[in-house]
């Protein structure tokens, strides 16, 4: 099963949609296309927004191209 996220990057006010195996935790390094090219990215924070649906819920993901 497969997890669809919202991900901003370095706190951005533009999010992208991207598709995880699982929800990442904070501190993993994921890798996103990033203006067409892929780039390694931390996770900085995780947040779960649900709207009282299962299906509305949304998923965060906060990433950042500097080092923890």
């Amino acid at each position: 099963m497969t997890v669809k996220c919202h991900v901003s990057i370095d706190n951005r006010p533009e999010t992208t949609e991207a598709v995880f195996q699982a929800v990442p935790r904070v501190g993993e390094s994921v890798s996103l296309s990033c203006d067409g090219n892929p780039q390694d990215l931390r996770v900085s924070r995780v947040v779960h927004v649900p709207d009282g649906s299962l299906e509305g819920a949304a998923i965060v993901v906060e990433v950042t191209t500097g080092i923890l």
